[in-house]
């Protein structure tokens, strides 16, 4: 039998100590020869893995594993379960082999009391609907919670009259702290659950979103802690409801300071040229990054504006003006910078890249990927030229397949081109192309919507079969680059 590599409980065995089992060896001055009226080994036992399960001294938990290291068999063959360890095998059926482990790599968990401790609190945990292997689970996890049957019942049946489902129960109790289960009282928690459902939550968001993420919120003060978050997000204009949103999407934000956290993260954003309505924008879609200093979330971002474009302080001030997107994209620092490295390549020099970016400050939150294909769709298919994007740089802030592709490809189909065209009757009329929902550009050029709506579900049918052909193409240069390709 190979031994357990995670059995020294966060310890690493001396040198010497193999995880693989060498030829069998005889090691009877560890061993107690047990017999059938035997009592459960006790400290004083020589077994190796009986006194693992009491030993949490990391030296000599070390020592304990290289005595094991030649004669593991021989040991198990002889360990004599706890009667704690008997119950949890009985009651849910888990193998003898397997408590033992659980035993050995947890110390303190064979010493619980099997009549007045582990039977109460595993039939409590049954009874609460979390199946045997949950329980098990839980029990081989967080033994501690079996220590104290009559608080585990008490909090049991308080989740459950708030709509918990077995599995959340299960969740909450593994990430709950000792803290919270013996230091804070029902009636503390059961404030806060109310507060918490005034903020608009239903009961399967405030169980599976918040309370399981975040079971310490139970024990926070209503009035000296939450409410004050709250009021605070209130005052960045945030509505009742958008601060119960903030609340599921990112449960931390309510065991944050608002002197110490909170509001140096607003002041950062408002230095920057945000204003209060944007600072709450950005709070109510990206509630996490409030678990970031504001430096580290928007200093790469602003650093590559000013390396690859130079954009300057007054420069993001005037392009927050307009939108906050490029600050919030998903991994914006590395999007920006792509983003204007794009561009570069594509033959603009960072003064038109600093014009496009003053003008059009989201096309840095579009995807570079979306950037090549607006941008060869302008050259290729519209036969226009970085003029053309200079002209109008809201031709990137979008992905091709969204506006630009079908509408572009519908007009010419309808020919219907001339009705954009400029007033020297040499240019394109790009903005009123892009400008209008679907309904509304319909309407000014007289088609149907539905018409529309159709061509352009075929449009990007096809235009996807054309991008995966582009990639397999690609995958099959690269392998012939590698010289395995094996195609014709």
């Amino acid at each position: 039998m190979a031994f357990p590599v995670n059995i020294a409980f966060g310890c690493t065995a001396p040198a010497g100590a193999s995880p693989i089992r060498r030829p069998r060896m005889r090691c009877s001055k560890y061993i107690l020869q047990a017999t059938a009226d035997q009592q459960p080994a006790q400290s004083s036992s020589k077994n190796p893995l009986e006194q693992l399960r009491i030993t949490t001294d990391p030296r000599r938990r070390s020592e304990l594993l290289l005595e094991l290291d030649s004669c593991w068999s021989e040991c198990e063959e002889r360990y004599v379960p706890s009667p704690a360890e008997d119950c949890l095998a009985k009651e849910l059926g888990v193998g003898q082999s397997t408590v033992m482990l659980a035993a050995v790599q947890n110390p303190g968990l064979s010493s619980l009391d099997a009549t007045s401790q582990v039977l109460p609190s595993l039939r409590a945990l049954r009874s609460a609907g979390l199946s045997p292997q949950d329980v098990w689970f839980l029990a081989a996890k967080k033994h501690q919670l079996l220590a104290e049957p009559a608080t585990l019942s008490r909090w049991l049946d308080f989740l459950l009259v708030y709509g918990m489902q077995p599995r959340d129960v299960q969740n909450f109790l593994l990430r709950s702290t000792p803290a919270l289960m013996y230091g804070t009282t029902l009636y503390q928690a059961g404030a806060v659950v109310s507060f918490l459902k005034s903020l608009g939550l239903k009961d399967d968001l405030l169980a599976s979103r918040v309370l399981c993420v975040w079971p310490e919120l139970l024990g926070r003060d209503v009035e000296g802690q939450l409410r004050p978050v709250v009021t605070f997000l209130m005052s960045l204009g945030l509505e009742v409801a958008a601060v119960g949103r903030v609340v599921v999407m990112w449960p931390e934000v309510l065991l944050r300071s608002v002197e110490g956290q909170l509001a140096p993260w607003v002041t950062y954003l408002r230095e920057l040229g945000c204003s209060t309505t944007q600072v709450g924008d950005v709070i109510g879609l990206c509630p996490h990054l409030l678990g970031f200093k504001p430096e580290e979330v928007f200093g790469d971002v602003l650093r590559a504006l000013g390396d690859l474009a130079g954009i300057c302080r007054e420069d993001v001030r005037q392009m927050l003006s307009s939108s906050v997107a490029f600050l919030i994209a998903p991994s914006a620092s590395a999007g920006v910078r792509a983003a204007l490295e794009c561009l570069l390549r594509h033959g603009f020099d960072k003064e038109q890249v600093r014009e496009m970016v003053l003008a059009r400050p989201e096309l840095l939150a579009a995807k570079p990927h979306d950037l090549e294909r607006s941008l060869k769709f302008v050259y290729h298919t519209v036969g226009g030229n970085n003029s053309t994007v200079l002209s109008c740089p809201l031709l990137l802030t979008k992905p091709l397949g969204q506006v630009l592709g079908p509408r572009y490809s519908f007009i010419q189909k309808q020919g219907l081109a001339h009705k954009y065209a400029g007033a020297d009757g040499s240019t394109f009329e790009f903005y009123k192309l892009l400008v209008a929902e679907d309904a509304q550009w319909c309407a000014s050029l007289g088609l149907s919507v539905n018409e529309y709506q159709g061509f352009k579900l075929v449009w990007d049918e096809e235009y996807s079969l054309k991008l995966h052909q582009e990639a397999a193409s690609e995958f099959q240069e690269e392998l012939k680059k590698l010289g395995i390709y094996e195609g014709s």
